[in-house]
């Protein structure tokens, strides 16, 4: 069993401090530094499922909190600073801490054969009065909204991330293309998975000009020409589907062909009988490989589904562009330790695995206390007081 604190003990507090000179974060800050203000949004994101500003003022003055911090923040603070230093706080230190947070934990889990990374997006809407960015749609009950879409590429860990704001990314041709693009240009051994949102005929033509791997799906009435026969002879049958085709194609664009052709496969469900039609640009893989890999997009969805409500990500407690990426990238470094305490201790699930995880985390601070005080509870308030160098 790998316990947590072997876990966390690979984001020690030189790293952390290390990053924050690097990036000046600490500059202008008396009482929250940015170390502590990390320690405290990861304390709070794991143990409370309502987080809250008055929830951090509790947690930042317990006794608990006090000793791991010993020495390195004052005895109280009001939730009013918490508030103002998010939303001032420079979101790049948190984003280095993010990127190397993927990058230590992404080492130590096996290398998946697939190389997949599944992209999607989420929104997270609040009212205009509340959310001090994000845009609005238009007509009906949604114009008193204002949304955020959060754009992740999923792998074994969440090794993507964008937070658009502007109107122009409403649209997944936009958003979706941006964020599948951006990730590790050049890079052509890793197969990009998405769904529907995509629909845009020149995006399908840049990523094959651009040598980027792609499963996905389009309307199974889309507009198209056969550059190739079917290779299918008869269907082939999968524990879901039944695939009937497989051919090479041109997609339209009202007229326009599309300047590359795409493979187009066509399949029913078994129980259904719903049509679908797979798209890709692959050509090294049978028409249910292809299958496979799309019906592996699923795990992006359940991997929102955490976020949300496991980890209480729906909930912005800033409601600042500044304090919202900082939440965003505090969020994400709490999956990543959950998923790969999940992925080394060959857990399943999320709910019971980010149980286990905050409960072995609070047996092995008890282990630390006990330790730090030679086992006198009389020296608990000695060490809150005068922490040993």
């Amino acid at each position: 069993m790998v316990e947590v604190n072997q876990i966390i003990s690979l984001l020690p507090d030189n790293l952390l401090s290390e990053l924050a000179i690097d990036t000046n974060v600490n500059r202008y800050a008396k009482k929250l530094q940015a170390e502590l203000l990390f320690k405290l949004l990861l304390h709070n994101i794991l143990s409370y499922k309502d987080n809250s500003l008055r929830t951090m003022v509790s947690a930042y003055e317990s006794t608990g909190f006090a000793l791991l911090n010993a020495g390195k923040k004052s005895d109280h603070i009001v939730h009013s600073s918490i508030s103002e230093r998010r939303s001032t706080i420079a979101p790049v230190y948190f984003e280095q801490l993010y990127l190397k947070t993927l990058e230590t934990y992404g080492s130590l889990l096996p290398a998946k054969t697939d190389s997949l990374i599944r992209f999607d997006s989420t929104i997270v809407a609040l009212s205009g009065k509340l959310l001090k960015v994000g845009y609005n749609l238009q007509g009906g009950d949604a114009e008193h909204l204002r949304q955020l879409k959060f754009t992740v590429g999923f792998a074994q860990l969440p090794v993507a991330i964008h937070l658009f704001t502007d109107q122009s990314h409403t649209s997944e041709n936009v958003a979706l293309k941006e964020a599948i693009l951006a990730l590790e240009p050049g890079n052509t051994e890793k197969i990009r998975v998405f769904d529907r949102g995509i629909t845009s005929r020149k995006t399908y033509d840049e990523f094959t000009e651009k040598n980027i791997p792609f499963v996905s799906r389009i309307n199974v009435q889309s507009k198209r020409s056969a550059l190739t026969d079917n290779v299918i002879t008869k269907p082939m049958v999968t524990d879901t589907l039944v695939i009937h085709s497989d051919s090479w194609v041109y997609l339209f664009s009202e007229k326009k062909k599309s300047s590359h052709p795409v493979r187009c496969i066509e399949s029913t469900r078994r129980e259904t009988g719903e049509s679908i039609t797979f798209i890709t640009n692959i050509k090294d893989l049978n028409a249910d490989d292809i299958s496979s890999l799309y019906k592996r997009r699923w795990d992006i969805e359940v991997f929102f589904k955490f976020l949300k409500q496991e980890l209480n990500f729906a909930h912005l407690i800033n409601r600042s562009e500044n304090g919202i990426r900082i939440m965003l990238y505090c969020t994400l470094i709490a999956s990543i330790l959950i998923l790969v305490y999940k992925e080394m201790n060959k857990l399943k699930g999320y709910k019971i695995v980010k149980q286990r995880f905050v409960d072995n985390l609070e047996k092995n601070l008890l282990k630390d206390f006990v330790l730090m005080c030679g086992g006198d509870p009389n020296l608990v308030d000695f060490h809150l007081k005068s922490p040993p160098s």
